[in-house]
This record gives C-alpha cells, structure tokens and sequence, in this order.
C-alpha cells in the first residue's frame, strides 16, 4: 500500500490518499476519486509534496549517476549494462562487476584462471579489490588502466596485440 499526495481538481483540496495496488498514479496524473469536501466523485491528481519530492530527488540522482558512468565507459570504449544496482563493464580483455550505490566499491573481475587455488573449486571472477573508497569513474579509470597494463603484458607474453589475443580468446 503506497499514500500519496493529492489534489481534487475541482476545490483544490488536498488530501493524502492510500492506493493499494497498482498502477499507482504518476506525478500530474489525473484520476477519479471520491472527495469528502465535494462529496462526489471527482478528477484527482497527484502533487508533489515531502514524499514525492524525495522521490523526485532518487530518481534524479540515479539518472545523472547511470549517466555518469555511461559517459566514463564510453569514453574507453567499454561496452556496458545495469543490473539492479550493479553495473557490469565489457572490455575487449575481461569482465568486471561492481555495485555503483556504495561509498566503498569491491570489484569483482573475470578470472584468467578458472581455478580458486585455495578451495581448487571452478571461480568465474575472483574480488580485485574490496571495500576501497572509489567513485564509478575512479573505478573506470582503474579499469582502463588496468587493462592497458594487461594488453602490455600480453603483448610482452606472446608478440601479439592484445586485442587480437581478447578476439582469439571470444572466438
């Protein structure tokens, strides 16, 4: 059940209604409702007051954050997707995963070896780092750099670019 604050269109009183499933009216969205001062069934809206405006405030701040980030992976040429709080990078060498809500990021990158030497179990990813205190575009940076040292090493290991070695190993 969500409350709500709303308009009657008609006296303009303003009153908090509880809806109890959805869909649960948008901002500006007009619907019918039963007013208690016009007492009958009249045109509502839904106004912004201390609840909606915080809410207005959350989804701000997660479009310009999700934009942020967006912008920083564009910007190396990663390929990108959220998942519920998490965003996952694609490079053209590896994985990596982090959850851009918290103040101290762990990031988790695709493993090389797929093996935990501790446990000998199968490991996907392993943490690179865990509870550093990083902002998304820090993390992007450290990302690139990351791998560029990797497409160095590469290189040094085999002679070939590491690009070719990230597309050999896709194919």
């Amino acid at each position: 059940m969500r409350h709500y604050e709303c308009e009657c269109l008609r006296c303009s009183t303003r009153k908090q209604i509880a809806f109890s499933s959805e869909p649960y009216p948008e901002l500006g969205e007009v619907f019918s409702f039963e007013c208690t001062i016009c007492k009958e069934r009249t045109n509502f809206t839904r106004v912004i007051g201390k609840k909606a405006s915080a809410e207005l405030c959350r989804k701000h701040a997660e479009q310009k954050l999700r934009q942020t980030i967006s912008d920083g992976c564009a910007a190396h040429g990663f390929q990108h997707r959220f998942l519920y709080q998490s965003v996952i990078i694609t490079t053209q060498l590896s994985d990596w995963c982090f959850d851009y809500h918290q103040s101290a990021i762990t990031l988790y990158h695709e493993s090389s070896v797929k093996i935990n030497f501790q446990t000998g179990d199968y490991a996907k990813s392993h943490v690179q780092f865990r509870n550093r205190k990083m902002s998304p575009l820090e993390v992007i940076e450290y990302i690139a750099a990351h791998d560029a040292w990797r497409a160095i090493v590469m290189k040094d290991d085999s002679g070939i670019p590491a690009e070719q070695i990230g597309r050999q190993k896709e194919e």
